[in-house]
């Protein structure tokens, strides 16, 4: 009779132990599904370009105005990526940004004097 007992004992304990564990499992689905969802990301359109961006530069006076002010852009952001750098490489890389500003323009007056087009 003792055996029976025990028998039994263990049969209701694994049963009870996967009632149990169906149960926890069907609790946290549950929980899981009533849980609000984050709201949606909001969308953020570009705003749209100048006009002045899109116009096309007609006149060769126009294109070598663009060139200048490309030019002087890349040098401003040479000389930003020169205050990144240590002390003593710093005046090496801001006299090598100064060069290649002043060659460029002058490139560009040489072919605004014989009227070729920028590049």
């Amino acid at each position: 009779m003792k055996a029976l007992f025990l028998r039994g004992r263990n049969t209701l304990t694994g049963q009870g132990l996967c009632l149990c564990v169906t149960l926890l499992s069907m609790a946290s689905v549950q929980a899981q599904s009533t849980l609000p969802l984050p709201p949606p990301p909001e969308i953020r359109w570009p705003e749209p370009e100048p006009e002045r961006w899109t116009q096309e530069d007609v006149t060769l006076e126009q294109r070598f105005d663009t060139a200048r002010k490309e030019t002087v852009a890349a040098h401003q952001e040479a000389l930003n990526e020169c205050k990144g750098m240590l002390v003593p490489e710093r005046a090496a890389c801001i006299s090598q940004a100064k060069a290649q500003l002043e060659l460029e323009l002058a490139q560009l007056k040489a072919k605004a004097r014989f009227g070729m087009e920028p590049n």
